[in-house]
């Protein structure tokens, strides 16, 4: 029962996580995100879905953007002749070894903590501002009077960061920032323009940063509008399957007592018989009727007649005890039980623990003809499943009838229907063994 209480608890628990979570995603849909923030739970979420982080696309574009980075070269060659040498250092021999390592381990990585995208995405980004200061470094050194054109390599570097990389907004704006920085320190400290030149190359800089930023602002908007939309759809997708798993659970269990409906069980009781009948093993019924019912409903009302059944299919459910045995309600004020792989002196036993048990719950009952107190009348019956001619509604029909023996013999009894004379002396002898010597089924078969 703990366990059952447990896994209900869990259930509920899901389902209010589940109700949570969707509240969220609607209001953040409604109102928007102009932080590009989440919740902590969501963000992490979509971080880890995040499209343009992909191993494969970091692999990819940062290659392709060394390539670029290198064939800058030629612009080097043209406009800093003088350090040409110096420059073919710095990109061949410095920052492509180091950028090529950090792709090598960003794929070596990629299924470790240190391959998160935030991890990758900082990384990448970094390499991007030595990319900016090695072009920094180059204005510093050359005398070239070509160096007005040479700052065209620092939008190059912003489109990368911000538009290729596909890198988390704030992640792009602090980037941008950098490269900005670096790129008005080269035209404050460098020299190289004319002071005509040196407000429109500044402002063309900012503008290039700023308008990337702005694509950059939008693509993120866009991909996580997507990513909510996507869980939203996910979220519906799984609460109708509760509710479907739920309405499927329904269709097997009786509302009132929680017990297993005459349904399932007819399902049940055919599987069980299937098995039984391909291992030559016994079958059992108990078939449960409480006596006197309807004038217990008629003198308390049919509320407290509600509680009793409620009382009733609890204790016929606590007092089998074997993992196959299963009880359900098969109509009104009566109940059934099957007992796979069980011998009818076993489920004979097992019937009067439940007629004891009910009659111990001492329920008042004025209006019964034979008991002060609710009881209830048992009809047993068991086979082989393999046995020719037998099936499982001849065994119900023989349980049905060992009921109404019991009824007609004053009620608050257990009969049972053997299915050979055999049976009949063996379910008297076990029956006499285990109960001391003395049982009141005794004078029954």
């Amino acid at each position: 029962m703990s366990s059952e209480l447990s896994v209900e608890q869990e259930g509920m628990a899901d389902a209010a996580g589940r109700c949570e979570r969707m509240a969220q995603i609607q209001q953040l849909l409604k109102q928007g995100f102009p932080w590009m923030l989440f919740p902590a739970s969501l963000e992490q979420e979509f971080m880890a879905q995040k499209q343009g982080l992909r191993p494969g696309h970091v692999w990819l574009t940062g290659l392709i953007s060394l390539l670029v980075f290198n064939s800058f070269l030629l612009v080097d060659y043209l406009m800093a002749p003088d350090v040409f040498q110096t420059a073919m250092w710095l990109r061949l021999g410095v920052f492509s070894p180091i950028a090529l390592a950090l792709l090598v381990l960003q794929w070596l990585w990629r299924d470790t903590p240190l391959g998160n995208p935030a991890v990758t995405e900082l990384g990448l980004l970094l390499s991007g501002l030595g990319a900016a200061a090695t072009l920094l470094y180059v204005l510093a050194i050359t005398a070239s009077n070509m160096t007005s054109y040479y700052h065209v390599g620092f939008t190059v570097i912003v489109v990368y960061g911000n538009v290729v990389l596909r890198a988390r907004f704030w992640g792009a704006l602090i980037f941008s920032l950098g490269v900005v920085c670096i790129h008005w320190w080269g035209v404050f400290v460098t020299g190289g323009l004319h002071d005509q030149v040196m407000l429109p190359v500044m402002a063309w800089m900012f503008s290039a940063a700023l308008f990337t930023l702005i694509s950059n602002y939008a693509l993120e908007r866009d991909e996580r509008r997507r990513f909510l939309l996507t869980q939203r759809e996910r979220e519906l997708v799984n609460e109708l399957s509760a509710i479907h798993l739920r309405l499927r659970e329904l269709s097997r269990v009786d509302v009132l007592t929680a017990l297993f409906n005459r349904r399932h069980f007819q399902n049940y009781l055919s599987q069980a018989w299937q098995r039984a009948a391909q291992e030559g093993r016994e079958v059992a019924i108990i078939m449960m009727d409480l006596d006197h019912f309807k004038q217990y409903n008629d003198h308390y009302g049919h509320p407290p007649g509600d509680q009793c059944l409620r009382q009733v299919a609890s204790e016929m459910q606590a007092s089998l005890r074997q993992p196959g045995d299963m009880v359900a309600r098969f109509g009104g004020e009566e109940f059934i039980a099957v007992l796979p792989h069980t011998s009818l002196a076993l489920a004979v036993q097992a019937a009067e623990r439940v007629r004891r048990a009910i009659e111990a719950l001492a329920m008042p009952h004025e209006g019964s003809d034979t008991a002060s107190v609710v009881t209830v009348s048992l009809g047993v019956a068991c086979c082989v499943a393999s046995q020719p001619g037998m099936t499982p509604e001849a065994l119900i029909s023989s349980a049905d009838q060992a009921l109404y023996r019991a009824k007609g013999r004053g009620r608050n009894q257990v009969c049972a229907v053997p299915d050979s004379p055999i049976d009949r002396i063996q379910v008297q002898h076990d029956v006499h063994h285990r109960e001391g010597g003395h049982h009141p089924l005794a004078g029954l078969f």
